[in-house]
């Protein structure tokens, strides 16, 4: 088998499933058999010899069969029931949620929490270029730009957006309404979630730290100080 077919996705459909599956193998065996010496004693000659074995190989988890019929009973009982194609199932923990969803192999991380959860406070200032941070999550505690990620690289991923760190941490939300971090208000969920990611891990983060984390974080109207005294307000 080569690598490949070993390396192929795994939901595939059923003209490729029946195209990719039989695989011709030769391989080789050892025999014995018994011949009359010159001396008339049966004397045991081994040898080797070469065969041809045809095996049915699944393309989706890579077992053997030796019939086809058995390849497609295994198949049909086992892989028949995953969704074809490129739409995946895959399961996100968002905002302390668990959603089983179906999702396509070039929808961002960002298009699926937008489109299929309805968080909108996940934006998009660059045109998806990764350079703004309006559309930042946190991701299994990282914070992330959601317009750079698959949607279905996460499956199994804990995500938090800031719906989630309005309950988890309003202490923060607070602040930033009180320092008045915001003018159009549009970036300001990109900059709470990388604020709430960077306490997480750093409690008793300074003013460097906070600097360092907002870095990847743009505000057009310019509030950069007021985030900061946000901040420095919640880890006091």
């Amino acid at each position: 088998m080569s690598e490949e077919t070993k390396k192929k996705p795994a939901n595939i459909s059923r003209r490729d499933f029946i195209r990719d599956a039989g695989i011709v193998v030769g391989g080789t065996a050892i025999t014995s058999t018994f011949l009359m010496s010159a001396c008339g004693k049966e004397v045991e000659v081994t040898k080797t010899i070469t065969d041809t074995v045809t095996k049915y190989i699944c393309p989706v988890c890579s077992q053997e069969f030796t019939s086809l019929d058995a390849l497609k009973t295994h198949y049909d009982g086992t892989h028949d029931s995953q969704p074809a194609g490129d739409s995946p199932f895959i399961t996100l923990t968002v905002n302390g949620m668990v959603e089983n969803i179906n999702v396509t192999r070039t929808e961002t991380l960002r298009d699926c929490l937008r489109e299929k959860f309805g968080l909108y406070s996940i934006k998009d200032m660059c045109s998806g270029y990764g350079a703004c941070g309006s559309c930042s999550v946190i991701v299994n505690g990282r914070p992330l730009l959601s317009c750079m990620i698959l949607a279905c690289e996460c499956d199994g991923a804990v995500i938090e957006t800031a719906e989630g760190v309005a309950k988890s941490n309003p202490a923060l939300v607070d602040a930033y309404v009180l320092h008045q971090c915001m003018q159009c208000g549009y970036c300001t969920p990109g900059f709470i979630v990388t604020a709430k990611a960077l306490l997480d891990k750093k409690p008793n983060a300074g003013e460097e730290d906070i600097r360092e984390i907002l870095a990847g974080n743009i505000c057009r109207c310019g509030t950069y100080p007021a985030h900061i005294r946000a901040i420095k307000d919640v880890v006091d």
